[in-house]
This record gives structure tokens, sequence and C-alpha cells, in this order.
């Protein structure tokens, strides 16, 4: 595929905003730790994550069109972070309202562009794997083709361009209230290869598999250090676009736990991670 043979799963103009020295789009550094390998280091966010042919060309009669496809699709999102950005204002006393007005366009992207941050990662093929795997093994008997891992990078890949699964959730999201949650403390949202993430608040319902339609289940994505965005039941939460701030170290360690817990293989910083003591539970996980 040459210069179109590695593919990004994490947009750069979204990692970007976790730069060591902010936002300085294709140059921008962060600190990382790799899970797999165990170790901290950084990079450029041009290098971090991608893979060599994530995504399935074979499905195009252009072997270009996804990389297109996700340039079209990363304009708009970087162009609504930008206005994001502009209209949040992070001291609340210098707030003139306790929320934030979009369009009905741009609220549409915000609920679209945290969908494909959902379905475009090495995560989201992941369900796929443990769903074969499940079925297999409640089944041994029955006549199931083996699928390889070119199986679950076609169905992936042929998911992300029909949009059927970015459809549900961006319309889910459309069906909440977005809760704009500001952090004032001393730790920074720390964000990952699979940024934008189910929370369930509930402790008796951790280990069950909770419908993400349910009150009890938010969805959460930091947008840079400071900043994050939460999808969350309008039961819950009772107005779109409202502030959410904190205060509370305790709350952000909740937050970037979850970060941590639902990484698959790389997590960033604009701090150095190594410092920060966060990684423990997640390398006694793996």
């Amino acid at each position: 595929m040459g210069e179109y043979k590695s593919h990004h799963y994490v947009p750069i103009c979204y990692l970007a905003n976790f730069g060591i020295d902010g936002n300085k789009d294709r140059k921008s550094r962060v600190f990382f730790y790799c899970v797999d390998g165990n170790f901290f280091s950084i990079s450029s966010v041009e290098k971090r994550p991608t893979a060599n042919n994530f995504y399935d060309s074979t499905v195009f009669q252009d072997e270009k069109t996804i990389e297109h496809l996700f340039n079209e699709i990363e304009g708009v999102l970087a162009e609504l972070l930008r206005k994001l950005f502009q209209q949040i204002i992070i001291n609340p006393l210098f707030r003139p309202d306790n929320c934030i007005t979009l369009s009905e366009e741009d609220r549409g992207q915000l609920s679209f562009q945290t969908a494909m941050m959902i379905v475009r990662t090495r995560a989201f093929r992941n369900n796929y794997c443990q769903a074969y795997t499940t079925i297999k093994q409640s089944f041994p008997f029955a006549d199931i083709p083996d699928y390889s891992k070119k199986d679950f990078q076609r169905i992936h890949t042929n998911e992300i361009i029909d949009f059927g699964v970015a459809n549900f959730y961006s319309n889910l999201f459309d069906d909440c209230h977005c809760r704009i949650v500001i952090n004032h403390t001393n730790t920074p949202f720390i964000t990952s290869d699979n940024p934008a993430i189910k929370i369930i608040h509930d402790n008796n319902s951790l280990n069950q598999n909770i419908s993400p339609v349910s009150e009890i289940v938010s969805h959460f994505m930091p947008l840079n250090p400071y900043i994050g965005i939460e999808f969350c039941h309008k039961s819950i939460v009772k107005k779109d676009m409202i502030y959410f701030d904190i205060f509370n170290e305790l709350i952000i360690n909740f937050y970037n736990n979850m970060i941590i817990e639902n990484a698959t293989q790389f997590l960033f910083s604009n701090q150095n991670l190594k410092d920060m003591n966060l990684i423990g539970e997640k390398n006694d996980k793996t």
C-alpha cells in the first residue's frame, strides 16, 4: 500500500491535544506507555498509535479510499474541537452561563465523531474476536468456520464503512445529555488508543453485560488534559452541554483509571506517565 500502508486508528488531530508542549499538530509529542511491552517513552503523534494495514484495503477498488475517508472525517473533527475549545471557559467565574451552545449540526457531529472514536479502534475489533471465541467454545460440535486475523480485519473494515454501529452510537449520544467535564486539579486527564469509553456507575453491575442505553451507563472521552465530555442518560444529567467542574483529584483518578482499564496497547499524556504512578493496576491485569 506504499505511503498508505500505516494506518492511524486514533486521529492525530485528537491526540495532538495531549502534546507535551501543547497542540503542535503533527509535530506534537506525547508521553506514552506501551501495555504489551511494559515500557515508557515519548513519541510523535504521527507514529503512535498506528498499525501496518490495520484496515482491509481489499474491500475497496482504490487502496487510498480508507485513508481519504478518515481524512474527511478527521477534518470535521479538527474543526469541531477547535470550536469547542473556543467556547469552553475553564474558570467558572468568567462563564456567562452554566452551559455552552452548539448548533444542531455541531451537536450532531459531536455524537457522530465520538461514535467513530469507538468503532475504528483495535478495542472494537477485539469485540468481534471475543464474540467469535465465545460462540466456538459454546458450540464445540457446530460447523463453525475458522476465522483468521484477516477475517476480523475485513469484518471490522466493512463495519466502519457501513456506519451501522457508528450510527447506533451516534443516535444514542443524540438522545443523551452531554456534560463538559472540567478538570481543575493538578492531575491531567490521560487518554489511550481506545479514548471513548463506557463507564458503569453501579458497583453491583460491574461484572455484568449492561446495555449502553442503560441509565447507569455513561460514555466518557477526554478531549485534552483539562477537558472531557461525557454522554449521560437524561434522567441523570438534566441539561445538555452543561459544565461539570471537578476539583477533587480522586474523581479525576477515577476517570483516568477507567481509561487505563479500557486501553489496549497505549496510554498517552502530556505529563510523564511513569511519574504519575497510575500504571500499576494495568500491569496487574496484564
